[in-house]
Protein backbone atom coordinates (compact mmCIF):
# COMPACT_ATOMS: atom_id res chain seq x y z
CA UNK A 1 0.00 0.00 0.00
CA UNK A 2 2.65 2.65 0.90
CA UNK A 3 4.39 2.25 -2.60
CA UNK A 4 1.45 2.93 -4.21
CA UNK A 5 0.30 5.85 -1.71
CA UNK A 6 3.83 7.14 -2.16
CA UNK A 7 2.96 7.37 -5.76
CA UNK A 8 0.22 9.79 -5.74
CA UNK A 9 0.73 13.76 -5.22
CA UNK A 10 -2.14 16.03 -5.02
CA UNK A 11 -1.18 19.10 -7.07
CA UNK A 12 -4.06 21.61 -5.78
CA UNK A 13 -7.60 21.54 -6.82
CA UNK A 14 -8.71 18.60 -7.92
CA UNK A 15 -5.60 18.14 -9.64
CA UNK A 16 -3.34 14.89 -9.06
CA UNK A 17 -0.30 13.40 -10.60
CA UNK A 18 0.53 9.65 -10.39
CA UNK A 19 3.79 8.25 -10.97
CA UNK A 20 4.25 4.54 -10.62
CA UNK A 21 7.08 2.55 -12.21
CA UNK A 22 7.72 5.51 -14.85
CA UNK A 23 4.08 5.37 -15.90
CA UNK A 24 2.57 8.84 -15.74
CA UNK A 25 -0.76 10.09 -14.91
CA UNK A 26 -2.74 13.01 -14.48
CA UNK A 27 -6.24 13.82 -12.96
CA UNK A 28 -7.86 17.31 -13.61
CA UNK A 29 -4.16 18.95 -14.32
CA UNK A 30 -5.26 22.61 -13.42
CA UNK A 31 -2.19 25.31 -13.29
CA UNK A 32 0.14 22.63 -12.93
CA UNK A 33 3.16 24.52 -13.86
CA UNK A 34 6.04 22.71 -15.38
CA UNK A 35 5.59 18.84 -14.83
CA UNK A 36 6.54 15.86 -17.02
CA UNK A 37 4.39 14.30 -19.88
CA UNK A 38 1.86 12.42 -19.36
CA UNK A 39 0.99 8.76 -20.52
CA UNK A 40 -2.68 9.06 -19.28
CA UNK A 41 -4.94 11.89 -18.62
CA UNK A 42 -8.16 11.37 -16.80
CA UNK A 43 -10.71 14.79 -17.14
CA UNK A 44 -13.84 14.31 -14.86
CA UNK A 45 -15.98 16.99 -16.46
CA UNK A 46 -16.12 19.82 -18.21
CA UNK A 47 -15.39 22.98 -15.76
CA UNK A 48 -12.80 25.19 -16.15
CA UNK A 49 -11.10 24.48 -12.94
CA UNK A 50 -11.09 20.71 -13.98
CA UNK A 51 -10.76 20.72 -17.87
CA UNK A 52 -8.19 23.17 -18.58
CA UNK A 53 -6.88 23.16 -22.33
CA UNK A 54 -4.05 24.96 -21.33
CA UNK A 55 -2.95 22.45 -18.40
CA UNK A 56 -3.85 19.35 -20.74
CA UNK A 57 -1.47 20.86 -23.63
CA UNK A 58 1.28 20.96 -21.78
CA UNK A 59 1.25 17.50 -20.64
CA UNK A 60 0.58 15.97 -23.81
CA UNK A 61 3.02 13.90 -26.09
CA UNK A 62 2.99 11.81 -28.93
CA UNK A 63 1.78 9.07 -26.83
CA UNK A 64 -0.31 10.33 -24.30
CA UNK A 65 -4.02 9.60 -23.96
CA UNK A 66 -6.46 11.19 -22.25
CA UNK A 67 -10.04 10.11 -20.98
CA UNK A 68 -12.98 12.09 -20.67
CA UNK A 69 -16.90 11.60 -20.50
CA UNK A 70 -18.40 11.60 -24.00
CA UNK A 71 -20.03 14.50 -23.93
CA UNK A 72 -16.65 17.01 -23.77
CA UNK A 73 -15.30 18.50 -27.02
CA UNK A 74 -11.76 17.72 -28.01
CA UNK A 75 -11.36 19.36 -30.95
CA UNK A 76 -8.25 20.56 -29.96
CA UNK A 77 -6.07 17.74 -29.17
CA UNK A 78 -5.09 16.90 -32.71
CA UNK A 79 -3.18 13.66 -33.29
CA UNK A 80 -3.73 12.63 -29.46
CA UNK A 81 -5.25 9.16 -28.50
CA UNK A 82 -8.96 9.79 -27.51
CA UNK A 83 -10.87 7.99 -24.95
CA UNK A 84 -14.23 8.73 -23.97
CA UNK A 85 -16.24 6.99 -21.66
CA UNK A 86 -19.61 6.77 -19.50
CA UNK A 87 -20.29 5.55 -16.01
CA UNK A 88 -19.26 1.74 -15.66
CA UNK A 89 -16.90 1.57 -18.39
CA UNK A 90 -13.55 -0.07 -17.90
CA UNK A 91 -10.50 0.35 -19.93
CA UNK A 92 -6.89 -0.85 -19.76
CA UNK A 93 -5.01 2.70 -21.41
CA UNK A 94 -1.13 2.91 -21.04
CA UNK A 95 -0.93 0.38 -18.12
CA UNK A 96 -3.41 1.37 -15.96
CA UNK A 97 -7.18 -0.05 -15.10
CA UNK A 98 -9.24 2.04 -15.31
CA UNK A 99 -13.17 2.41 -14.24
CA UNK A 100 -15.50 5.06 -14.61
CA UNK A 101 -17.71 5.79 -11.79
CA UNK A 102 -20.56 8.16 -11.36
CA UNK A 103 -20.32 11.79 -9.88
CA UNK A 104 -22.97 14.14 -9.93
CA UNK A 105 -24.78 16.80 -7.32
CA UNK A 106 -28.11 16.27 -5.55
CA UNK A 107 -30.08 19.12 -4.40
CA UNK A 108 -27.72 21.49 -6.47
CA UNK A 109 -27.38 22.42 -9.97
CA UNK A 110 -23.71 22.47 -10.80
CA UNK A 111 -23.25 18.88 -11.54
CA UNK A 112 -26.42 17.40 -12.61
CA UNK A 113 -26.61 13.66 -12.86
CA UNK A 114 -28.08 13.60 -16.43
CA UNK A 115 -24.42 15.18 -17.99
CA UNK A 116 -23.16 11.70 -17.00
CA UNK A 117 -19.56 13.22 -15.48
CA UNK A 118 -17.11 11.10 -14.05
CA UNK A 119 -15.46 10.13 -10.94
CA UNK A 120 -12.14 7.10 -11.77
CA UNK A 121 -11.28 4.27 -9.94
CA UNK A 122 -7.93 3.27 -10.60
CA UNK A 123 -6.17 -0.09 -10.09
CA UNK A 124 -2.32 0.23 -9.25
CA UNK A 125 -0.40 -2.96 -8.22
CA UNK A 126 -3.38 -4.75 -7.01
CA UNK A 127 -4.84 -1.19 -5.01
CA UNK A 128 -7.81 0.44 -5.82
CA UNK A 129 -7.43 4.34 -6.14
CA UNK A 130 -10.75 6.35 -6.15
CA UNK A 131 -11.18 10.24 -7.49
CA UNK A 132 -14.31 10.97 -6.51
CA UNK A 133 -14.68 14.04 -9.34
CA UNK A 134 -17.21 16.89 -8.33
CA UNK A 135 -19.74 14.92 -6.46
CA UNK A 136 -21.83 14.62 -3.31
CA UNK A 137 -22.80 12.25 -0.90
CA UNK A 138 -23.99 9.25 -3.77
CA UNK A 139 -25.94 6.19 -3.38
CA UNK A 140 -23.51 4.29 -6.36
CA UNK A 141 -20.60 5.17 -3.55
CA UNK A 142 -21.84 2.03 -1.74
CA UNK A 143 -21.33 -0.01 -4.41
CA UNK A 144 -17.29 0.98 -4.41
CA UNK A 145 -14.87 -0.98 -1.93
CA UNK A 146 -11.51 0.92 -2.49
CA UNK A 147 -7.80 1.35 -1.00
CA UNK A 148 -7.44 4.69 -1.43
CA UNK A 149 -10.26 7.63 -1.68
CA UNK A 150 -9.72 11.15 -3.33
CA UNK A 151 -12.48 12.87 -1.95
CA UNK A 152 -14.07 16.59 -2.76
CA UNK A 153 -14.85 18.39 0.84
CA UNK A 154 -15.68 21.83 -0.05
CA UNK A 155 -19.34 22.01 -0.12
CA UNK A 156 -20.79 24.72 -2.42
CA UNK A 157 -20.07 22.27 -5.73
CA UNK A 158 -19.33 19.48 -4.11
CA UNK A 159 -20.52 17.58 -0.66
CA UNK A 160 -19.14 19.34 2.90
CA UNK A 161 -16.45 18.09 4.87
CA UNK A 162 -18.58 16.29 7.12
CA UNK A 163 -20.29 14.33 3.99
CA UNK A 164 -17.22 13.41 2.52
CA UNK A 165 -15.77 11.77 6.17
CA UNK A 166 -19.00 9.99 5.50
CA UNK A 167 -18.16 8.96 2.29
CA UNK A 168 -14.89 7.53 3.11
CA UNK A 169 -16.38 5.12 5.05
CA UNK A 170 -19.10 4.12 2.54
CA UNK A 171 -16.50 3.20 0.04
CA UNK A 172 -14.76 1.30 2.00
CA UNK A 173 -11.49 3.64 2.08
CA UNK A 174 -8.22 2.91 4.38
CA UNK A 175 -6.71 6.10 3.75
CA UNK A 176 -8.48 9.20 2.25
CA UNK A 177 -6.75 12.32 0.26
CA UNK A 178 -9.23 15.69 0.96
CA UNK A 179 -8.94 17.76 -1.90
CA UNK A 180 -11.27 20.65 -3.54
CA UNK A 181 -10.73 22.80 -0.47
CA UNK A 182 -9.29 26.05 0.27
CA UNK A 183 -8.15 28.42 -2.51
CA UNK A 184 -11.49 29.40 -4.77
CA UNK A 185 -13.39 27.07 -2.37
CA UNK A 186 -13.20 28.26 0.93
CA UNK A 187 -10.95 29.38 3.57
CA UNK A 188 -9.83 25.96 4.98
CA UNK A 189 -12.65 25.33 7.51
CA UNK A 190 -13.92 22.46 5.62
CA UNK A 191 -10.38 20.70 6.38
CA UNK A 192 -11.01 20.92 10.12
CA UNK A 193 -14.51 19.71 9.89
CA UNK A 194 -13.64 16.63 7.41
CA UNK A 195 -10.87 15.93 10.66
CA UNK A 196 -13.44 15.96 12.67
CA UNK A 197 -15.92 13.56 11.38
CA UNK A 198 -13.34 11.17 10.09
CA UNK A 199 -13.84 7.39 11.45
CA UNK A 200 -10.19 6.94 13.51
CA UNK A 201 -9.83 3.61 11.60
CA UNK A 202 -9.02 5.52 8.33
CA UNK A 203 -6.07 7.54 7.95
CA UNK A 204 -5.38 11.27 6.51
CA UNK A 205 -2.82 11.85 4.12
CA UNK A 206 -2.62 15.63 2.53
CA UNK A 207 -0.56 14.37 -0.40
Amino acid sequence: MSEVLDSIEWLSHASFKIDYEGRILYIDPWKVGNLEPADLILITHSHFDHFSKEDILKLVKGSTSVVLPDNIETSFLNGVNIVKMAPYDHKNIAGFKIKAVPAYNIGKENHPKSKSWLGYVIEIAGKLIYHGGDTDLIPEMDDLNVDIALLPIGGTYTMDGREAAFAAERVGAKVVIPMHYGGIIDSGESLKVFKENLSKDIEINLG
